[in-house]
């Protein structure tokens, strides 16, 4: 083989390498943007003795949030924004009313399985996941 050969299977080598890369990318974003339609709605999870929280997201990922801790307990508001990425749900609060809580603070949470019924999050590798169910207008 020759070498201007050689150089050409390499060129053509690297070219596949970057349109499949443009693919694998292109496939997460629409992924990421299927994730991002699915999160707008009214999220929510019951814990029990009066425990829940509420979750209303917006189509750009803006979020109010509302957590009861009991018949008679604590109640806060978060406010933020929620965005996929690659799988997993990032999390900017950037107002809380609990005003020893730091804002803005971000956290992370893995998107074990969504659709239109129910969000599935592993936090922080947990061995137990958090289900929230969509509530239905």
């Amino acid at each position: 083989m020759s070498l201007v050969a050689s150089r050409l299977i390499e060129i053509m080598k690297s070219i596949i390498t970057f349109v499949l890369l443009g693919f694998l990318l292109t496939g997460c974003g629409q992924r990421d943007a299927t994730i991002q339609r699915q999160l707008t709605g009214t999220w929510t999870r019951h814990f029990g003795n009066g425990c829940s929280v509420t979750n209303v997201i917006a189509p750009d990922g803006s979020y109010h949030c509302q957590l009861v801790g009991g018949p008679n307990g604590p109640f806060d508001t978060l406010g933020g924004t929620i965005i996929a990425k690659n799988g997993v749900l990032i999390n900017t609060v950037t107002k809380d009313s609990e005003t020893n809580q730091q804002t803005p603070r971000v956290t992370q949470e893995q998107i074990v399985r969504i659709d239109g019924h129910q969000l599935v999050l592993s936090i922080n590798n947990a061995a137990t996941n958090v289900t929230l169910n969509k509530v239905e207008r």
